[in-house]
């Protein structure tokens, strides 16, 4: 068992890295809420995998309410959104009652939101079962929804009362999901740990020791950052030319944070900040994975880039490498943007 906590203030929650923890998580949840009624919700997908296992660990200690919706990132959208808070409601849900988020990154998101929303603040859990969710969207309290054709454009930032996460999940993943979160993974090290990300290259299981390497570098990027106003976009790298590729051409969300961070770092190249070493090693590890690693030119996407929703009043923060390891926040005005184009 590895154990994170994430320290901000009233706001701080532990993460608990454990081998089938799915079947005991009361045991944890406990520690954190005392009510008697938890109300789950899931996908139909991750429902036919673990929901019975979930229920069957929490019905001795809770009264278990569920909700199940379509799997994908179609339903992460506001009718999904009024859909799940009716249910609720219809559930009897109250202001100290707990939501699980019992999911990938979809679950996780739109629970959290309507967590943010629904009588102005619920606690929730988040128990992310892909290691996209894991190692991304289940960490650090951005919660949301997708809206006219723009990712996450409505949200608010909720921290979970605690991330319970069973690396052995993971085993029931397809090949192409597994390598999607591999994509986070991969960032993680790159931007912050260059030991990880020299352990990367040599295919390791993902098991709790690398899980808790990779959430370590987010850990204290949001620490440092709670509202995502200035270190934390650090862990936007690959995600500018990401979101782009990821609408335009359907990739799923880290195949097209690959793509964007060879992207990002042809960039960084060209302004002079990133080493040229950077995209070789990059490339190679994107490749092992067998990550998408289409030769996409970011000029093409510069345009795009400037209606991202990290653009702020006349420029637009990019995330350059200067080194593996070592990541930057470089402010690019948008008359440098139209030169560029």
């Amino acid at each position: 068992m590895k154990k994170l906590s994430i320290n901000l203030g009233l706001n701080s929650y532990a993460i608990i890295i454990e081998d089938d923890l799915l079947f005991h998580l009361s045991f944890y949840i406990e520690q954190i809420y005392h009510n008697d009624k938890i109300f789950i919700i899931t996908d139909d997908v991750v429902a036919k995998y673990y929901l019975d296992t979930v229920i069957e660990g929490l019905k001795f200690r809770y009264d278990v309410e569920t909700i199940v919706f379509p799997n994908g990132e179609a339903s992460k959208n506001i009718d999904n959104y009024v859909y799940l808070v009716k249910e609720l409601l219809n559930k009897n849900i109250r202001r100290n009652h707990l939501l699980l988020a019992l999911g990938g990154g979809v679950v996780g998101d739109i629970t959290g939101f309507v967590a943010a929303t629904l009588y102005r603040g619920l606690p929730y859990v988040n128990v992310p079962t892909t290691l996209l969710s894991q190692m991304d969207s289940s960490i650090g309290g951005k919660t949301g929804i997708d809206f006219a054709g723009r990712k996450n454009i409505i949200g608010a930032f909720k921290q979970p009362k605690l991330v319970l996460i069973d690396p052995r999940v993971l085993n029931t993943l397809s090949q192409r999901e597994f390598n999607n979160g591999m994509g986070e993974l991969i960032k993680h090290a790159a931007i912050g740990n260059k030991e990880l990300f020299n352990k990367l290259k040599s295919k390791p299981l993902i098991d709790e020791n690398i899980i808790f390497e990779s959430l370590t570098v987010k850990k204290q990027v949001v620490e440092k950052d709670e509202f995502d106003v200035n270190e934390r976009m650090l862990l936007n790298f690959g995600h500018t030319f990401g979101h782009v590729i990821e609408l335009k051409y359907n990739y799923k969300h880290g195949e097209a944070v690959a793509m964007g961070m060879l992207m990002a770092i042809k960039l960084g190249i060209d302004l002079g900040v990133t080493k040229k070493t950077c995209y070789e090693d990059i490339l190679a590890i994107i490749k092992a994975y067998d990550l998408p690693c289409e030769a996409f030119d970011y000029k093409a996407y510069l345009a795009s880039a400037i209606n991202d929703k990290k653009n702020l009043a006349g420029k637009l923060n990019f995330i350059l490498l200067e080194e593996i390891g070592k990541a930057i926040i470089y402010p690019i005005e948008e008359s440098k943007l139209k030169e560029l184009l």
